[in-house]
């Protein structure tokens, strides 16, 4: 196995994988519910897994997880609600609005976004010049957003698993702790998921949107996830590299 992790590399072999392919991956994780089944971090795991391996046949750096992140924000009378703790459209069940256990990664959105700058300053700085994000869904949005203050203010281009992928059945992290990232999970870090943390009656299946995440999970599934995401996500920083080496 190649290395790729940005924190495991000594300097020469930094600048070296820079200089060959200036990509860097960076996982936007959170540490947040993901249903009973699931680790709380099961959003940088799965981008972080996914990045490694692109990282390991197209070249670049993958770099340190973010666990903080922006989200939907409830105020109740001054008891704060955020992300999943409040039920939302395309939940697989409803349920009232409750701290979800384990959850704690909110961000307001401007510091984030302040925080994007700061690494995007750091990463041209370091030669880059595409920087991929993905992972908690209004992370990568706002991530998305930045796409035309990153070009100008710091001459990078950046995109998301979801840039170049057109099949919406097949896209990466389209849920939340249903069919699709459980699958994903299954086929990256199995030993994570645990089924027999759901109760018999399902009554902690909540705070989960998408299909249903154990009738309809597979480690085959989530493996046709992650292959078609490594292919349209090379396929994707090759063409942007190319356009950058002809400018």
């Amino acid at each position: 196995m190649k290395k790729v992790l940005y924190e495991e590399l000594l300097p020469e072999e930094c600048v070296q994988r820079i200089k060959e392919m200036p990509v860097a991956y960076l996982p936007l994780g959170t540490l947040e519910w993901h249903g009973p089944h699931m680790p709380l971090g099961a959003d940088g795991i799965q981008s972080k897994e996914l990045f490694v391996r692109v990282a390991e046949k197209v070249g670049g750096v993958v770099l340190p997880m973010l666990f903080m992140g922006p989200d939907r924000l409830f105020d109740d009378r001054g008891t704060v609600f955020y992300g999943m703790d409040i039920n939302t459209e395309g939940a697989l069940n409803t349920y009232y609005a409750q701290q979800m256990k384990g959850s704690a990664y909110w961000m307001e959105k401007g510091l984030f976004q302040d925080l994007l700058r700061s690494i995007f300053a750091q990463l041209s700085r370091a030669g880059v010049r595409i920087v991929v994000g993905h992972g908690h869904g209004p992370s990568t949005n706002t991530f998305q957003e930045m796409k035309e203050e990153a070009e100008e203010k710091y001459g990078l281009c950046i995109m998301t698993a979801w840039t170049y992928a057109d099949d919406e059945r097949l896209k990466y992290q389209n849920d939340h702790a249903g069919a699709n990232e459980t699958s994903i999970v299954m086929a990256v870090r199995p030993e994570l998921v645990d089924f027999g943390q759901v109760k018999e009656d399902e009554s902690n299946l909540i705070g989960i949107a998408g299909r249903h995440p154990v009738r309809e999970s597979s480690e085959a599934y989530g493996n046709e996830i992650l292959e078609y995401t490594m292919k349209t996500l090379i396929a994707g920083i090759e063409k942007e590299y190319k356009t950058i080496k002809e400018r």
